[in-house]
């Protein structure tokens, strides 16, 4: 995995002495560190449309749903820090790792490592940046995709709001078994955020993503234009944290995969809830539930989604 991203990772100290016009940068302190460890269990259960391919390659659609469905055991780690360097830049570095275990069913298994170096300096009254995606992920026991990506981001806080603004362009790349999905991806991600708008609301989040992917090979039914719109309430209840979410997303493709539908146009609503209790200084109980409706043009792609999960969640 390293060496797929040693390219990428090269070119991180080279934008630092870029941005510091030429002159080495010192590291002078730490300014923060965070380590966050999640351990839980939890249920999934998927659904999709049963079909069936003629030897003139017309899909029959069956009047029934198959299902994938079982229990899971997850970890993950997340850790970040935060360098002061001279010239008023920071650099930070995050990565985390996701591995998810279902024991009677392996189709359910997903694992991904990722890391995150960036470098900021005020920039307009807020920070600006620049940073380098490195991510790898496996699904099912084997190994689907690794992304490498470049980020620009602006960001902008006082004691009672926050906006940002990130721009992504991502490289997606597969196995031989699935190269024909490769794509470049370009997202740009518009975010507010409120602390404390009233006296029952502790916080809401405000989200807009507009992306475009393109697939490598020209495979026009491969390659959409989407939109993503998110909202997310938190208050305080029962001695926990809560929250409630709601998206949606559309993607319309540039072409169907198959000569008699119309150009496919995927719509999905998702909608979480989570709540978190402190158990210690340290640790806290979570207890979450994530709920996605996919609907298709091409109905191929007909998707329910449901998880339910509780983790035991520390941070040092």
């Amino acid at each position: 995995m390293l060496c797929r991203w040693s390219g990428a990772l090269a070119l991180f100290p080279l934008c630092a002495l870029v941005a510091g016009h030429g002159a080495p940068a010192c590291a002078q302190s730490l300014v923060s560190s965070q380590l966050q460890i999640d351990t839980g269990i939890g249920h999934e259960a998927q659904s999709a449309p049963v079909f069936q391919l003629t030897p003139e390659s017309t899909i029959v659609y069956l009047d029934d749903l198959k299902h994938l469905s079982g229990e899971h055991v997850r970890t993950s780690v997340q850790a970040s820090a935060e360098w002061a360097w001279d010239k008023g830049f920071t650099v930070s570095l995050a990565g985390d790792a996701t591995l998810k275990k279902s024991p009677a069913k392996p189709d359910l298994d997903y694992q991904t490592v990722s890391v995150q170096p960036s470098l900021m300096h005020p920039l307009w009254g807020g920070s600006g940046g620049v940073g380098v995606n490195l991510q790898t992920f496996d699904v099912g026991g084997a190994h689907f995709r690794d992304s490498t990506g470049l980020i620009l981001n602006w960001t902008r806080a006082d004691a009672e709001s926050m906006w940002g603004v990130v721009a992504e362009i991502s490289e997606y790349r597969h196995g031989a078994d699935l190269r024909d999905m490769d794509a470049t991806s370009r997202s740009l991600l518009l975010l507010r955020q409120y602390t404390d708008p009233c006296k029952a609301i502790s916080g809401l989040d405000f989200s807009a993503i507009v992306g475009r992917e393109e697939n490598r090979w020209g495979y026009a039914d491969l390659s959409n234009r989407s939109a993503l719109l998110s909202a997310t309430v938190h208050w305080s209840m029962w001695g926990g944290d809560w929250s409630f979410g709601r998206s949606y997303r559309r993607a319309v493709f540039d072409e169907s995969a198959f000569e008699d539908d119309p150009v496919r146009m995927d719509a999905t609503h998702m909608t979480d809830l989570s709540a978190q209790w402190p158990l210690t200084s340290k640790v806290s109980l979570r207890v979450e539930m994530n709920d996605s409706v996919s609907r298709s043009t091409t109905r191929l792609y007909d998707n329910n989604f449901r998880q339910f999960s509780v983790t035991l969640r520390t941070q040092i």
